[in-house]
């Protein structure tokens, strides 16, 4: 597997444990911490699809 899809991946890994975290969160009373940090996992999630998306340099 090349780079790219590597990092793609782990890019909408990181969105979709957002979103689960986001939702388990706010169905649990339990688990409302997970509501407060929903959005840690994005920076992640962006870096990966900038390397991702990021073009090699020649020379």
């Amino acid at each position: 597997m090349n780079k790219k899809i590597v990092f793609g991946i782990i890019g909408i890994l990181a969105i979709i444990a957002s979103v689960v975290m986001y939702s388990m969160g706010k169905n649990s009373s339990h688990l409302s911490e997970l509501k407060d940090f929903w959005w840690y996992p994005l920076p992640l999630a962006a870096i990966c699809f900038l390397v991702a998306g990021a073009k090699k340099k020649e020379g």
